[in-house]
């Protein structure tokens, strides 16, 4: 699963699996649902904040402070935020519209919100030892090559010195013509990553994994069509290795 601070855990797909009628509300209203999606998005970092500035201050109870970029973007957290933007999304359309029919919809999704929020503190928080954010979408380029031409897509993906990948990058795409190949490199290198990995293919759907050990942060990987066909799928993100317990402690006066 990514990290939490690679962006928002949920699209605006995601909303409108949960709630029918938010695009035809959008179109109405005027809403901006990615803007809604952000909001929350960020205001759960605020709360998540809250929850490791609060470890920090009884820093007698942990060893280590946890920072931010460590938590995991779990289940619960995507839950919780995909109830958050509905209840932001149908505030606002009621305030914009000053329509009583978007009330009952925004009480629903902030009461859903808490219920979601109780959720995620039974549940803990994942943490990450080691992060390794999401990569930036690589740079594409050709050199010449006996293969016919077409458009190719790639992905790539960082791994720490344990050989954890972080979670893979926002395809990138190129078109050329025939006698060329298409090569991929990596950029944005985080202070902990090691090597990377490429997914690439023909299809956004069938994006596989192409090198058989890490390439080098400055390395570039030249793709052959038709080399590799199946395997391993861009990654998710790296799964946590504890859950914390979200315990509310009240200090002895």
């Amino acid at each position: 699963m990514p990290l939490f601070t690679d962006g928002p855990c949920v699209s605006v797909n995601d909303l409108a699996q949960e709630d029918s009628g938010l695009l035809d509300v959008a179109q109405t209203a005027g809403i901006n649902v990615s803007a809604k999606i952000s909001l929350a998005h960020d205001e759960i970092a605020a709360d998540l904040q809250l929850w490791l500035d609060r470890w920090r201050n009884f820093g007698q109870l942990w060893r280590t402070y946890v920072r931010l970029d460590q938590v995991a973007a779990t289940p619960q957290i995507k839950r919780w935020e995909t109830l958050q933007a509905l209840a932001l999304f149908y505030r606002d359309a009621y305030f914009t519209q000053l329509a009583d029919r978007y009330q009952p919809k925004w009480d629903e999704y902030a009461r859903l919100t808490r219920v979601a929020y109780d959720r995620f503190v039974a549940a803990g928080m994942g943490i990450v030892n080691d992060p390794v954010p999401q990569a930036a979408p690589p740079v594409l380029g050709t050199v010449t090559g006996p293969q016919k031409g077409g458009s190719y897509y790639a992905s790539v993906a960082w791994l720490n010195a344990s050989g954890q990948e972080g979670a893979a990058s926002v395809p990138s795409s190129i078109t050329f013509p025939d006698g060329n190949l298409m090569t991929i490199s990596a950029f944005a290198q985080p202070s902990n990553a090691v090597g990377f990995n490429v997914y690439a293919g023909v299809s956004l759907d069938a994006l596989y994994r192409q090198n058989n050990a890490p390439l080098p942060p400055n390395g570039t990987f030249t793709y052959v069509p038709g080399a590799i066909t199946s395997g391993a799928l861009p990654s998710a993100g790296q799964r946590p290795d504890f859950i914390r317990p979200l315990v509310r402690t009240i200090p002895r006066g």
